[in-house]
C-alpha cells in the first residue's frame, strides 16, 4: 500500500521536481535566502520579549517574557522539518530501473530506521531543550547584539568536546581561530558590562537591567552554546552512522522536544513559584491569552516560527552547496545585520514602539563601538577557523588517495575536488581557493552527492541560537 501510495503521489507531481537538486540550485540566491531566514530568526524571538500587552484580565499589561514559549515555538519548527522531508523525497525520487523496482531516493533510506535509533535521539533532543531554554532565558537579560555575538562560543566548545570525546585533532590554523574567538568574546562581554552601568545614567526608554543580571544573562548564553556543543558531539557519535536524514533526526528531536515542554513542564511552571503574573514560573495561559490580544504580537511569533522552518528548509541545501567558510560568513553577517535592525526599530519607531514603549536596541557610545571592535576580530577568528577546517579537509582528502586509507574525519567533496588540483609541491591551498572551490563545488555533499547526518554539526555548530534557532 506504502509503495502504491508514493507511486501515485510521484506520478502527480510535476516532473521538473524531479530534476537533480544541483540543477535547479541558484548559489547566490540561496546565499540570500538563508541569510534573510536566520536574520529574521534572530530579530524576532528578542523582539517578543519588548512587546507589552494584556493577557490575564486580572492583570496590568505586561511584557511578553516567555522564553518557555518561545521553546515551544522552536520544537513546533522543528517538527515541521517532517513535511520538508517528505518534501524532498517526493522531488529527488530516481527513476525506475525495473518494472517492479524503484531505486531509492537517499542513502539514507537503506539505512537503520528501527526504534532504538529513534529512541536514542531523545537524548539530544534533551540537549536541545536545556541548551535553548539557556539561550532564551538569557536573552531575557542582554541586548539581541550581545548574544548573536556570544553564540561564536560555541566554535570552541564544540572543538574542545570533539577533542575529548571524538578523538579530533586540530591544525595551527583553527587553533589560532578558536583563540581569536575567545579573546574578542572577552571584549564584547567587557562592553555589554560597560553598557549596562552607562545605561543606568541615561534614559532611553529600555528596561534597564543592573549589570549584574547582565553578567548572569551573559553566562546563561555561553553554558547553552556549552549544553549545545556536547548535544552535537553526542549527536554526532550515536546519529553518525544511523542512516537517517538530518531533517528526520531534526524532526524527531522536535516531536520529543514538544510532547516533554507542553505535556510536563510547562504545566509544571505554571505552578511553582517565579516572576511571572500570578506569581508562577511562567503562566502558559496567560501567554496564550497575549497572543490572542495583540496581533503585533501574532506577526511576530508567526514570523520566528516561520524562520525556524526556512532554517530547517534551507538547511540541507545549505550544506550541501555552500562550503564551510561561505557558512562561517552568513553567521557573521546574522549578527551583524540583526544589530543593525534592532538599531532601525528602536530610532525608526520612536520612543513608542509598538505602543507601549520602545523596541530594539539603541547605539550605547563607547560600549557599542568597543563592541564593533570585538564584533570585527571575532568575525576574523571565525573565518580563521573556518579556512582552517577547509585546509585540515584538504590534507585528509590527499593523504587519503595516498595511503588508500579513509580519512577520520568527514571530507566534502569540494575539498576534494580541490586536492585533486591542488599540486605535488604545494602544502596547502590558499583562503582565495577555498572559496572558489567552495562557490563552485558541493559544499558538505560526498562524492554521491548526499549529505551525511553529521554533517547537521558542521552547519548549525556556528548558530548563535544552537541547533536550530
Amino acid at each position: 500500500w506504502l509503495k502504491l501510495s508514493r507511486s501515485a503521489a510521484r506520478s502527480l507531481w510535476p516532473r521538473r521536481c524531479q530534476r537533480a537538486p544541483s540543477a535547479m540550485v541558484n548559489r547566490t540566491a540561496l546565499t540570500i535566502s538563508f541569510l534573510a531566514v536566520i536574520t529574521l530568526g534572530g530579530v524576532t524571538n528578542k523582539l517578543s520579549y519588548q512587546i507589552k500587552t494584556v493577557g490575564r484580565p486580572q492583570y496590568p499589561p505586561h511584557f511578553f517574557k516567555k522564553p518557555w514559549f518561545l521553546e515551544l515555538l522552536m520544537f513546533t519548527g522543528m517538527t515541521l522539518s517532517f513535511p520538508v522531508h517528505w518534501l524532498i523525497q517526493l522531488c529527488s525520487r530516481k527513476p525506475k530501473v525495473a518494472d517492479d523496482a524503484v531505486v531509492p531516493l537517499l542513502t539514507e533510506e537503506v539505512g537503520d530506521r528501527g526504534w532504538k535509533v529513534r529512541a536514542l535521539i531523545f537524548l539530544p533532543a534533551m540537549g536541545d531543550l536545556v541548551g535553548s531554554i539557556l539561550s532564551f532565558t538569557g536573552l531575557v537579560y542582554i541586548s539581541n547584539s550581545t548574544a548573536q555575538m556570544l553564540g561564536s562560543s560555541i566554535i570552541i566548545m564544540v572543538a574542545l568536546n570533539s577533542y575529548v570525546f571524538l578523538g579530533r585533532r586540530y591544525n595551527w590554523i583553527q587553533y589560532t581561530g578558536m583563540a581569536i574567538v575567545l579573546g574578542s568574546l572577552g571584549v564584547v562581554g567587557y562592553a555589554a558590562n560597560l553598557a549596562a552601568h552607562d545605561a543606568q545614567a541615561a534614559d532611553v526608554g529600555l528596561p534597564k537591567v543592573p549589570a549584574s543580571q547582565q553578567v548572569f544573562g551573559m553566562f546563561l548564553c555561553v553554558a547553552a552554546r556549552a549544553v549545545n556543543s556536547f548535544q552535537y558531539v553526542l549527536e554526532e557519535k550515536v546519529m553518525g552512522d544511523s542512516g537517517l536524514h538530518p531533517l528526520e533526526v531534526t524532526g524527531t528531536e522536535g516531536v520529543y522536544g514538544l510532547i516533554v515542554t507542553a505535556c510536563v513542564l510547562m504545566p509544571i511552571l505554571a505552578r511553582i513559584p517565579g516572576g511571572d503574573v500570578g506569581g508562577v514560573y511562567e503562566d502558559t495561559g496567560d501567554s496564550l491569552l497575549m497572543v490572542r490580544h495583540n496581533r503585533t504580537l501574532d506577526f511576530v511569533l508567526v514570523l520566528y516560527l516561520f524562520g525556524l522552518w526556512g532554517l530547517n528548509a534551507l538547511g540541507m541545501m545549505v550544506m550541501k552547496h555552500l562550503g564551510s567558510v561561505f557558512r562561517a560568513v552568513s553567521r557573521n553577517l546574522q549578527a551583524a545585520f540583526v544589530w543593525l535592525i534592532d538599531m532601525a526599530l528602536f530610532y525608526g519607531l520612536g520612543e513608542y514602539g509598538f505602543g507601549y514603549g520602545p523596541v530594539g536596541e539603541p547605539w550605547q557610545g563607547r560600549a557599542s563601538w568597543l563592541q564593533l571592535c570585538g564584533f570585527v576580530v571575532m568575525t576574523g577568528g571565525v573565518l580563521t577557523y573556518a579556512y582552517g577546517n577547509a585546509v585540515q579537509q584538504v590534507l585528509a582528502a590527499k593523504a587519503e588517495e595516498k595511503q588508500g586509507v579513509p580519512s577520520p574525519i568527514p571530507v566534502s567533496n569540494s575539498m576534494r575536488e580541490l586536492a585533486a588540483e591542488l599540486p605535488e609541491d604545494v602544502g596547502m591551498p590558499s583562503p582565495l581557493a577555498v572559496l572558489a572551490a567552495e562557490w563552485k563545488g558541493s559544499g558538505d555533499a560526498g562524492p554521491d552527492g548526499t549529505v551525511p547526518s553529521r554533517s547537521r554539526q558542521g552547519s548549525f555548530a556556528l548558530s548563535p541560537g544552537g541547533a536550530a534557532s
